[in-house]
């Protein structure tokens, strides 16, 4: 009977071959170069690039999830993965799973795959493939890879290695199994360290795993049972589905479990830059560079009960775009979304008129009528009356989540009682989501430039929990994106030049090439007038100026800064708050000025 088996399984005598086709297969989008990833399928033991993913097995028609994919998102590439992986000697030849992860890694190599994120869907063997590449690559230092990694989906990967290997193992007389049988035994030594490895490594790596396994037998046996098809990761539930080791890879229609759970994994992966509003700066929204590591993660957090996230940077870095994706994203799922970014002075001084007010902006951002004085109790405190406002009337009445974004939260900073109180509040509203199911509809995106410099309770502040989201300067890579998005053909030298006046600020850098784009100057031109009263950055310097004439200590420092030539050291604090005007950056425990703008600009002016 296990002979039979096998026979039907995995094929006892020879049999003409269809054609194996190798190496990285274009499926659709691949020559896009704006494409907004990559997504790729690895076969398994005995697998082909394209009827391992077909219903019928077929290796010539395109009606299967692959293309199906690609009609969903046209703005992806989709690859699969192509390698002989005979299980028997007489079916062809094969390679060492540490050979054929050096040969995928070379493919996606001369495929330029790296330029873009990336998705690996895998099954069987083809799991452990891709986990034996990563760690090639890791190896080898190819960053790119690893970087663009964002995520890989497991199908019947057997993590801890395969009964079925066993099996045919202990038939060897019949028939001599090749290397690839070999390396699938159950708890190999090998396959426990690759394992292990991907555990230890995949959190550093930024990769998210989703796992899938069968539950039905092919023919007699449970090719991989569900321990080992496991990988063992935190927070990785896997996913049971009614299919054998073979039917899992082969949807048969787009309602299918595992064809829509990739989906949408993708989804939640890889988006779409979101459509900015009509109304904002072309200069910004229009050529937006992506930071697909820290936007992913506010999507992965955001969608958590109770989040809370915390964007945190130097003025004009992007915080406030980074908060308008993240609304997009959610608005997308059918979340509520309320941005305050404005903060009335004239309600910084009283906290029961500031937390009426809040209510108030709320409650019509939201579209309800005000109803400050049925809530407003009087013999209770303005705290308590602001946290009922929203607990027996806001978030009742919106059958979603409400994602809160508080923009330039730090220009209530400055006052000392609005600060406490206002932060014990959203700490409290977070925390009360650990217990209380009416808060867990409550997600909180604060934004702000510069730390807190009064004191507030740790067990008390917003500003030490949840997620925290940091934005600098773009590197080369992202400079070089940008400046090919406004269609300007810059050299290395050009933009090494851009670099030196501007740093790779945000706000200058699309200043910059929006002006230079549009005819107004040259190069040259531009980075001759840039520190100058002719400057398009005028207004922009000389809030500056302002501001470190306001603040003797912080111009007395910045002057420290401009008139070196080499990192050094400054009052901590003083450090701090040049940092968050954004006009300096860290050198280990130095500082120095972030671009030679400020530097040349400033010496003459303060």
């Amino acid at each position: 009977m296990v002979f039979n088996f096998l026979g039907k399984f995995l094929g006892k005598t020879p049999q003409p071959k269809p054609t194996q086709i190798t190496g990285l297969i274009k499926i659709s989008g691949c020559e896009n170069p704006k494409r907004c990833g990559d997504i790729i399928f690895v076969h398994g033991l005995g697998g082909h690039a394209r009827s391992t993913w077909h219903p019928q097995e077929l290796a010539n028609d395109d009606n299967f999830w692959l293309t199906w994919l690609a009609q969903e998102r046209p703005d992806l590439g989709i690859w699969s993965f192509g390698y002989n992986a005979a299980p028997f000697e007489w079916k062809g030849a094969t390679m060492p799973l540490f050979d054929r992860a050096s040969n995928l890694l070379e493919y996606l190599a001369v495929n330029d795959i790296g330029k873009y994120p990336i998705i690996f869907i895998t099954h069987s063997m083809g799991g452990l493939l891709v986990k034996e590449m990563l760690r090639n690559a890791q190896t080898f230092n190819k960053t790119a890879v690893i970087q663009q990694t964002k995520g890989i989906v497991f199908l019947s990967t057997p993590h801890t290695g395969s009964h079925l290997a066993n099996l045919i193992n202990n038939i060897g007389t019949l028939a001599r199994t090749t290397v690839s049988v070999d390396e699938l035994k159950s708890h190999l030594p090998q396959l426990r360290q690759l394992n292990e490895w991907y555990r230890q490594n995949v959190d550093a790596m930024a990769i998210t795993t989703k796992v899938y396994y069968e539950t039905k037998p092919t023919k007699i046996v449970l090719v991989v049972d569900p321990d080992s098809a496991n990988p063992g990761i935190k927070d990785v539930q896997p996913t049971a589905t009614d299919d054998d080791h073979i039917s899992i890879t082969k949807p048969k229609s787009s309602d299918n479990l595992v064809y829509k759970g990739v989906s949408r994994f993708i989804e939640e992966q890889l988006l779409n830059i979101p459509k900015p509003p009509e109304n904002q700066s072309p200069h910004i929204s229009s050529f937006y560079i992506q930071r697909p590591e820290i936007e992913n993660n506010c999507y992965q957090n955001i969608v958590q009960p109770g989040a809370l996230i915390r964007i945190k940077s130097p003025r004009k870095m992007g915080k406030t775009y980074l908060m308008s994706r993240i609304f997009d994203y959610v608005k997308q799922k059918g979340y509520r979304t309320v941005s305050i970014n404005l903060w009335s002075q004239e309600n910084l001084n009283d906290l029961n008129n500031f937390l009426q007010s809040f209510c108030t902006i709320l409650s019509l951002e939201l579209g309800l009528e005000e109803q400050i004085d049925q809530y407003w109790n009087k013999r209770l405190s303005s705290q308590t009356n602001c946290t009922n406002y929203l607990k027996k009337y806001i978030l009742p009445v919106i059958d979603s989540p409400l994602v809160l974004g508080l923009d330039n939260i730090d220009e209530i900073f400055p006052y000392a009682e609005i600060t406490q109180q206002f932060s014990a509040l959203l700490r409290a509203w977070h925390e009360k989501a650990k217990t209380e199911e009416i808060w867990q509809n409550l997600r909180l995106v604060i934004a702000y430039s510069q730390e807190v410099d009064i004191s507030i309770n740790l067990n008390q502040s917003p500003f030490n929990v949840g997620l925290s989201v940091e934005i600098g300067e773009f590197n080369t890579t992202q400079i070089k994106e940008l400046v090919e998005k406004y269609g300007l053909n810059f050299s290395d030298s050009e933009i090494t030049q851009v670099r030196d006046m501007i740093d790779g600020h945000p706000y200058l850098l699309t200043t910059a090439l929006g002006e230079i784009a549009k005819g107004n100057f040259t190069l040259s031109n531009f980075l001759e007038i840039a520190p100058t009263n002719e400057s398009p950055y005028g207004k922009f310097l000389n809030f500056y100026v302002s501001e470190l004439a306001e603040d003797k200590l912080l111009k007395a420092a910045m002057q420290q800064v401009i008139n070196s030539d080499i990192p050094i050291k400054i009052d901590s604090t003083q450090a701090l708050k040049l940092r968050s005007l954004g006009l300096i950056k860290f050198k280990g425990n130095d500082v120095q000025c972030l671009c030679n703008l400020y530097r040349f600009y400033f010496q003459e002016r303060i």
